[in-house]
């Protein structure tokens, strides 16, 4: 069962190795991610994301902001 607790710890999680692997700050990352409309599409993606792997999951976002960010 999905619950906000599982959705707030995976966006915590997904904001932790976005900052790692793009060597920003964690504030930095979160606002990055928010901007661009990421956060949701993460929040709204949990289900398959959840069960995958870092980089799968990073690629995914720098694919949703790719195509969908109008940064």
């Amino acid at each position: 069962m999905i619950t906000i607790e599982n959705e707030v710890f995976f966006l915590s999680f997904c904001v932790e190795i976005y900052k790692a692997e793009k060597g920003m700050s964690g504030q930095d990352a979160f606002n990055y991610l928010y901007r661009t409309g990421a956060t949701d599409f993460i929040r709204n993606c949990y289900e398959g994301l959840h069960m995958t792997g870092h980089l799968y999951i990073i690629d995914s976002i720098d694919e949703y902001i790719k195509n969908n960010a109008q940064v």
